[in-house]
């Protein structure tokens, strides 16, 4: 099962990449997440070793908490430019 999961965490990646990467300067570090949790969730299923537990476990939670933290940033930071964009445009009418 572990296997399907990794295929639609690239076919994520790979649709978030090639449609939407002029949508968001998030998108494209979004993108490499996602190949990353394919990646990982791959390589569970071929290696010996549980990486979803154990110190393996913790360094997904890690990269997931700073991917997540990392686009929250950019989130605001784009937001509030654009509700700045649109604070001008209503004076200049």
């Amino acid at each position: 099962m572990g296997s399907v999961y990794a295929i639609i965490w690239l076919v994520i990646a790979v649709v978030l990449f090639v449609r939407f990467r002029n949508v968001s300067p998030a998108i494209i570090p979004l993108s490499a997440y996602f190949v990353f949790l394919g990646l990982w969730w791959g390589a569970n299923e071929f290696v010996q070793a549980d990486l979803m537990n154990g110190a393996y476990g913790w360094i997904l939670k890690g990269v997931s908490a700073a991917v997540l933290l990392f686009c929250g940033i950019i989130y605001y930071l784009t937001r509030s430019r654009l509700s700045s964009d649109a604070e001008d445009n209503d004076g200049e009418e």
